[in-house]
């Protein structure tokens, strides 16, 4: 019965030899029964494999079930298997030997394999397109800023020197806070600006530095009673808060930008008796009254910087809302549920 089975059964004794195995045993090693009965486990083993599995050959010959998992070598190649040794133990509780189980499972094992490696692949993916939009948010978008300065700075070299000088200080301000921010952010770390600050502090000093220089209205406001948001969605949301500034700054030819953060908290016990409750949520709005774009443009969908808001939206579970029309404006909302 047991050779119509497609696992390996066998029998060995308390000196590691063979008395019984299956025909499934004679297939996989290539040789009849009567060439493996009788012989100890070394023997038909070859050495790499029984260095492997002899640890687990004493513990049952010392009365132990034991179950494990190892690759063997074959006549005919190598495969992966899963053992079960079930000791074979008499009424004097004396072990006279055990039985063992080989199961291949080479095929499970490879798809397992396959899977992690494709998760792997995934992880590795997603590494990279974060560690491309941290540089996009901190290198690049300073360095536009610097540039924006510096180019100012020699404009006005000649005939204003006082405001050539602001417009330097504010060049190697904006150089040194981009270089510290690129580090920690590529090293997935809270951005630096965050460490001093909350969130609307945040991103009133990116306004303040940004439009510093121009003649355009920021006003950045919060609305409702500021409650923790966790590291991640505060990460996030300054970054999306940042590439929205940064495309207002060079494309909207604004004269007025507002930004608006709003915290939205669930009604309390008693409330929540007398009528359905709110979730809890929190709402960045940034709003400008610029040229405006259509959003149904190619060169606009394929940019990197309303991209990578998509992107960031996506990975801490927000819904963002870009809504502009030539001529009228942009606006841009993140709504996401917080604790």
């Amino acid at each position: 019965m047991t050779d119509a089975l497609p696992v390996c059964i066998c029998y060995i004794d308390t000196d590691q030899r063979y008395r019984f195995a299956n025909q499934t045993y004679e297939d996989w090693y290539g040789c009849s029964r009567d060439q493996i009965l009788g012989k100890q486990v070394r023997e038909v083993m070859s050495e790499t494999t029984y260095q492997i599995i002899e640890p687990y050959i004493n513990r049952a010959l010392a009365g132990q079930i034991t179950t494990y998992e190892a690759e063997i070598s074959l006549p005919f190649g190598k495969k992966y298997v899963a053992v079960t040794s079930i000791p074979d133990i008499d009424r004097n509780a004396q072990v006279r030997g055990y039985y063992g189980l080989i199961a291949d499972i080479s095929e499970q094992r490879n798809a397992a394999l396959r899977e992690r490696k494709s998760a792997e692949e995934a992880s590795i993916l997603e590494e990279r397109n974060r560690i491309a939009r941290e540089i996009h948010d901190t290198l690049a978008q300073a360095f536009t800023s610097i540039i924006v300065h510096l180019d100012a700075a020699s404009q006005r070299l000649t005939i204003d020197p006082d405001a050539a000088e602001s417009h330097l200080k504010t060049g190697r301000i904006l150089a040194r806070s981009g270089l510290a921010d690129a580090r920690r952010s590529v090293e997935a770390l809270r951005p630096q600006i965050l460490e001093e600050g909350d969130l609307h502090s945040a991103l009133d000093r990116l306004a303040t530095q940004m439009f510093s220089h121009t003649t355009v209205q920021v006003v950045c406001k919060a609305i409702g009673e500021p409650h923790v948001l966790p590291n991640e969605v505060e990460a996030n949301l300054l970054r999306i808060g940042q590439e929205a500034l940064t495309n207002a700054f060079k494309y909207a030819n604004a004269s007025e930008i507002q930004v608006e953060l709003r915290y939205e908290r669930c009604l309390t016990g008693a409330e929540r008796c007398l009528r359905r409750a709110t979730p809890t949520q929190f709402v960045l709005q940034i709003k400008d009254n610029g040229q405006g774009f259509e959003s149904s443009s190619l060169s606009v969908i394929r940019g990197f910087g309303l991209l990578g808001m998509t992107e960031r939206a996506q990975r801490i579970g927000a819904e963002l809302t870009i809504q502009s029309h030539l001529g009228q404006g942009t606006e841009i909302v993140v709504r996401v549920q917080t604790p």
